[in-house]
């Protein structure tokens, strides 16, 4: 089951954290879909609607984040073009009805809902920890926060690797292989340990 908006995914902009609301919104009736018999008509539509509101979000989001100047932009901006890619990918290889709706809840569920409360919650981590410090100081120079720490994974038992946002992302979504000195197995990410 998606989870529900809730406050604690805000990041602090009132037109990002609207667009993100409305985004849940669209993802509990693609979810509500996966559950029901449906037109593929009524499917293509909100297919469309998703789409057509992800790529507004997308580009104010990256507006903000350059504002701010958040230092993933690029990484950023990399992950919303591969959402966009799978949405286009899904809409142009249509199989089935039922295909469709598989497919559009795990793009919804694994890409969307996961980046929003993952990687957009990053945004918010950065400007509280960094940005308004600056601010509040007046100064030009960068104040050390603490990195928030993702956990992962290799075949060693008991053993968790602790990496930095900057490596995650290479993992994630540069397809980079970061391997274990010891038992030499690829590490595997684990959201249920990572930290805040």
């Amino acid at each position: 089951m998606l989870p529900e908006w809730d406050q604690k995914y805000s990041i602090n902009n009132p037109k990002i954290d609207l667009q993100h609301q409305k985004l849940f919104e669209l993802a509990a009736k693609v979810e509500e879909f996966s559950d029901r018999s449906i037109y593929q008509i009524e499917l293509k539509k909100i297919i469309a609607d998703f789409f057509n509101y992800i790529k507004i979000h997308f580009q104010d989001e990256e507006t903000y984040m350059h504002e701010i100047n958040y230092p993933y932009l690029s990484q950023h901006k990399l992950m919303h073009k591969q959402i966009t890619h799978s949405m286009i990918k899904l809409i142009q290889n249509i199989k089935s009805t039922n295909d469709l709706k598989e497919k559009l809840y795990t793009i919804v569920n694994s890409w969307l809902i996961e980046h929003i409360l993952q990687h957009d919650a990053m945004i918010e981590y950065w400007r509280k920890n960094t940005h308004e410090k600056n601010q509040k100081n007046n100064s030009d120079k960068e104040e050390t926060i603490k990195p928030r720490i993702f956990s992962y994974q290799c075949q060693c038992e008991g053993r968790i690797h602790k990496i930095s946002y900057e490596i995650h992302l290479k993992i994630q979504y540069s397809k980079a292989k970061f391997k274990c000195k010891k038992c030499l197995t690829d590490l595997v990410y684990c959201k249920d340990l990572t930290e805040n």
